[in-house]
Formats: structure tokens, sequence, C-alpha cells
């Protein structure tokens, strides 16, 4: 596991040829896909805001499509297909956003729906990640005024292309 062996934000670029799955006689892409994957949600945690990762892959098409599904974690800088004899394998340059806006935007959303459904502190740390204390609970409105704030600072940071 990366994380035990590099802190969490403390690497400013990663450049790696990942393993091509090309074995004689045999080839998995099932086990390319996992291991693409893990390999990015590591690289996520290890990498500084705007950190970058340079990849040398044969599938860069399936590696988009995990990047895709990784939502806004990462954002694609540029790919570009290598001419060599026998293969075409592809050079990948992704930049980690500073924040997960899609997970900010999803909860900006829940935080705007609140007010036309009552639901409880279990409901609201499952949703937020966060707690409620139950003694000194902030009228609804607060709390969304407080995270609608804070998410507006995090993605005044970054600009999403959309």
């Amino acid at each position: 596991n990366l994380r035990r062996f590099v802190g969490d934000e403390s690497v400013d670029c990663i450049v790696s040829n990942l393993p091509w799955g090309v074995m004689t006689g045999e080839k998995n892409v099932n086990d390319l896909q996992t291991l693409y994957e893990i390999f990015l949600r590591l690289s996520w945690y290890v990498l500084k805001p705007n950190g970058r990762i340079v990849l040398l892959v044969i599938r860069g098409l399936q590696l988009t499509r995990i990047l895709r599904k990784l939502g806004g974690r990462y954002r694609i800088l540029r790919c570009q297909v290598i001419r060599t004899t026998n293969n075409l394998p592809c050079l990948i340059v992704v930049e980690k956003l500073p924040v997960d806006i899609l997970n900010l935007d999803i909860k900006r959303q829940l935080a705007n729906m609140s007010s036309y459904v009552n639901f409880s502190s279990e409901m609201y740390h499952a949703i937020h990640n966060e707690s409620i204390s139950d003694q000194a609970t902030p009228s609804r409105q607060d709390m969304k005024d407080e995270r609608l704030e804070k998410d507006r600072q995090k993605i005044g940071r970054v600009q999403p292309d959309w």
C-alpha cells in the first residue's frame, strides 16, 4: 500500500509505466482495470493539490474510463498515443484537483434540498460524514448556510471545466 510509505498530500508528481498486462499467452483486462483503479485511488491521497501523474499505459481508453468513474478527483491534461513497432501505448497526464468537485456538488444539492425533507442527525451524518450535536443542534437553515459557505470557499479555489 503506497500510503504506508508516503504521507498524504506529500508528493508533487508521480511518473509510472504501469504493467501493460501483456504476458506470454495471457491477457486479463479485468486485472488491469483493478490495478489502474487502485493506483489512481491511492495516488489521489498522496498527491499534493494540483499534483500530477504521468502514465505510460497500453490501454489509454480504459484508463480514461476509470478517470471518469472517479468523478471530480482528476483533470485529464493530455493524452497522446505513441506509435511503436508493435503497440500503440498512450502517454496520459492528469492533475489532481484540490477538492473532489463532484462530491462537493452533491453535498451542496443535498443541503439545498434538506429544507424540503426531515431527516435525523444519523441521516445527516451518513450524508455529510459530520455529526450534529444533539444538545446544541443549529437550525437547518444555519447548517445549510454554513455548508454552502464552506463549499463556496473550496469550489472558489477550483472552477470546473463544465
